[in-house]
C-alpha cells in the first residue's frame, strides 16, 4: 500500500516536472525567438523628388485666388509667331498681367523656360543657379539639370540651393508656370545687382545649346519701387524710352527706383537682338497703386513685354 502511494507520488512528480519543463521550453522559445524587424521604408521616387525641391511660395488657396482674377486683355494674338523672350513681374499683385502672358505661354507650350531674375539680397555669388525643382500646388516644377550643370562647369554660375530657395523672383512665378505649362522644365538663374552686360552676354553664350525654338527666356523684373503712383508712372516713361532705344548704358545706370535688375532685363533684350529682333510689344504697364486704387501706397510698377518672331 505504502509502495503504491510512493509510486503514485513519483509519477505525479514526474508529470509536474515534465509540465514545468514543457512550459519552460515554450517560454524560452517565445522570449528567445529572434525579432523580425520591419523592412526599412524605401523612399519612392516622388518622395525623393520632393526632398530635392524648394518649398512652394504660394499655397493652393492662394494660387486658386490668383487664377480667379481676370487677365489683362491687350488683344495680342500669337497667330503664327513664337515668344522668344519676355519680361514679367514677380510681384503677385500684378496677377492680371501675369495671367495674360501665362495664357500665351500655355498656347505656345515651350519645353524649357529660362527664368532670370534679381538676387534681391545680393547674397553669395554674382550669378546663381540650382538643380532643385520647385514644389507647387500642381506638383514639382523640374529643372533642366544638364543646362545648370553646364553653366557651373563653364564657371558661369554657382550652384547655391539655399539662396535660390528663398528668392521670390523665381519662386513667385514657379506655381503659375507649372500650372500653365505643366510639361516645361525651368533653368533658374538669379543675378546680383552688379552683374554687367558683358556677364549677361557670357551667360547667354553658355545657354546657347538650350536656346532653341522650344525655349522661352523670361526676365523676372519689377520696375519702380517705393514711389507714389504719379512718380512711378514718370519713372516708367523714362525706362520705356531707354528700352525702346536698347540703351544698355542708360538702363544699367538706373537704380531700384526705376527697376530692380537691369542685368535680368537685359537678358531678354540681348537674346532678342541675337535673333535679329529690334522691337517688342508692351502688353501691359501699371503699378500696385493703380491696381489697388490707392494713390498713397509706396508702389511697385510693372511691365509685361514680349519679343516674338
Amino acid at each position: 500500500m505504502k509502495k503504491d502511494i510512493m509510486k503514485k507520488n513519483l509519477i505525479k512528480n514526474k508529470l509536474i516536472f515534465i509540465l514545468i519543463l514543457v512550459v519552460g521550453l515554450v517560454l524560452m522559445a517565445a522570449f528567445s525567438e529572434p525579432k523580425i524587424e520591419a523592412k526599412p521604408k524605401t523612399k519612392t521616387t516622388a518622395i525623393d523628388r520632393s526632398i530635392a525641391a524648394h518649398p512652394s511660395q504660394v499655397t493652393r488657396q492662394e494660387l486658386k485666388l490668383l487664377l480667379a482674377q481676370n487677365p489683362d486683355s491687350s488683344d495680342f494674338k500669337l497667330a503664327e509667331r513664337k515668344i522668344v523672350s519676355a519680361v514679367l513681374p514677380h510681384h503677385l499683385v500684378a496677377a492680371p498681367l501675369l495671367l495674360e502672358v501665362c495664357t500665351l505661354l500655355a498656347e505656345q507650350k515651350p519645353k524649357c523656360l529660362i527664368v532670370i531674375g534679381p538676387n534681391h539680397e545680393n547674397k553669395a555669388a554674382k550669378i546663381i543657379s540650382g538643380t532643385y525643382g520647385w514644389q507647387t500646388p500642381d506638383g514639382v516644377l523640374a529643372t533642366e539639370e544638364d543646362a545648370v550643370q553646364q553653366l557651373w562647369q563653364k564657371g558661369l554660375a554657382v550652384i547655391n540651393e539655399e539662396v535660390l530657395a528663398t528668392e521670390h523672383s523665381i519662386g513667385a512665378l514657379a506655381p503659375l508656370l507649372k500650372h500653365f505649362v505643366p510639361e516645361a522644365k525651368i533653368i533658374p538663374i538669379i543675378l546680383q545687382y552688379g552683374v554687367s552686360l558683358q556677364e549677361v552676354d557670357a551667360l547667354l553664350n553658355g545657354l546657347e545649346p538650350f536656346l532653341d525654338g522650344d525655349t522661352v527666356l523670361i526676365s523676372s523684373v519689377d520696375f519702380s519701387h517705393y514711389l507714389t503712383r504719379s512718380e512711378a508712372e514718370a519713372k516708367d516713361r523714362v525706362t520705356l524710352a531707354y528700352m525702346n532705344n536698347f540703351d544698355y548704358p542708360a538702363l544699367f545706370a538706373l537704380d531700384d527706383s526705376y527697376l530692380d535688375s537691369p542685368a535680368s532685363l537685359a537678358a531678354a533684350f540681348r537674346l532678342a537682338e541675337r535673333r535679329g529682333i529690334r522691337s517688342f510689344t508692351v502688353l501691359g504697364n501699371t503699378n500696385s497703386g493703380r491696381i489697388l486704387q490707392n494713390d498713397y501706397l509706396e508702389t511697385t510698377s510693372y511691365f509685361t513685354i514680349l519679343f516674338t518672331e
